[in-house]
């Protein structure tokens, strides 16, 4: 999977350009960060990972209540809504590196009992 990137030249005053500064590094960056862990340490992780993806909806579910948090507070809906895709397709690349290696790693262990049940012959 590939993120495209924009770039863009920000022409805003001084004060404009401090105030999202602030939004991006001070609230949305740790908003990113509590998600991740959250998601992280939630009791069916382990099933999603098996499975091979994390429900819809349950970042945005679990961002809900961090609406409210005074650390993550008085944001944007946008910035809201950027920390949960951005946390989802963490997890969605994540994953589905996992499943690869897996699959590597199973296709290794096959091609190992092969060549020990071989050489046994």
């Amino acid at each position: 999977m590939s993120q495209i990137t924009i770039q863009c030249r920000l022409v805003a005053n001084s004060a404009t350009r401090q105030f999202l500064w602030t939004l991006m590094a001070e609230r949305n960056t740790p908003l990113i960060n509590e998600l991740l862990e959250q998601v992280r340490l939630h009791p069916e992780f382990e099933t999603w990972r098996k499975k091979g993806s994390i429900p819809t909806g349950i970042v945005k579910q679990l961002c809900e209540p961090l609406k409210t948090d005074p650390r993550f507070n008085s944001q944007l809906s946008r910035f809201y809504m950027s920390a949960i895709a951005t946390v989802s397709y963490i997890f969605k690349s994540w994953i589905k590196l996992q499943q690869r290696l897996q699959r590597k790693l199973d296709g290794q262990t096959r091609w190992i009992s092969w060549t020990q049940q071989d050489s046994n012959l």
